[in-house]
């Protein structure tokens, strides 16, 4: 057991280093960056493929000045989620996912310093004191509503990589009605977004689909057809 924490440790840190520099101009550290919510860029508040006039302009021109002033939607932490998700909730507790946090905090020193290193990084202070690591262990990093929360109990519903990383954030989701929710929520994560935390050096064997067959949770299969 020791061995295999130790070992996430290692991988942990790896990943917190070099992901930092290829997640410069990237969503969510631009959000970060330009104090802009999901909704400025994206048609669904939560985030996702479809881009508005705004975000077409900017990925077209990064240059392209962002408004802050739009409305979007906050973290609300995984509780809120499993609340109508058990199933799904469920199953990423079995994930890695479930434990990035644990995984930062018991990572190795002498493993991490050695690693840090190697990559040119001076490492200061435990791993989960430095933002660049702690970005891709939490939820929502300094977005509104995320890690770190307004309280304890908050935060302790950010830690981890948690159902809002991947679907946005949901607070316009859980208090719409249950005919609009869908509207409010990104159910399809892309790679992209992956690849931010899970890059060519960090993930050398990460291939999007086959994550996905390993069960980041479980996806409720669709209704049979009614019988004819």
């Amino acid at each position: 057991m020791r061995r295999t924490l130790t070992l996430f440790g290692i991988l942990v840190i790896g990943l917190c280093a070099l992901s930092l520099a290829q997640r410069a101009q990237a969503f969510p550290q631009h959000a970060r960056d330009s104090k802009a919510a999901c909704a400025t860029c994206h048609v669904n508040v939560a985030g996702g493929a479809d881009l508005t006039e705004v975000g077409k302009k900017y990925k077209a021109d990064p240059t392209t000045a962002i408004p802050t002033d739009v409305k979007g939607a906050d973290y609300v932490g995984s509780n809120k989620c499993k609340m109508c998700h058990s199933k799904q909730f469920k199953a990423w507790q079995a994930t890695k996912h479930a434990n990035a946090w644990v995984g930062l905090q018991k990572s190795d020193p002498k493993a991490a310093a050695d690693l840090a290193g190697k990559l040119g990084i001076k490492l200061e202070g435990k791993p989960e004191t430095v933002d660049a690591c702690v970005t891709c262990h939490v939820t929502g990093f300094h977005l509104a509503g995320g890690y770190p929360g307004a309280d304890s109990a908050k935060t302790a519903a950010l830690v981890n990589v948690t159902c809002e990383n991947c679907h946005g954030p949901g607070s316009m989701h859980v208090t719409a009605k249950a005919e609009e929710r869908k509207k409010f929520i990104n159910k399809e994560t892309g790679v992209k977004l992956c690849m931010q935390c899970h890059t060519a050096v960090t993930s050398p064997k990460f291939n999007f689909e086959e994550y996905k067959k390993l069960g980041i949770h479980v996806v409720a299969a669709a209704a049979p057809a009614p019988a004819k």
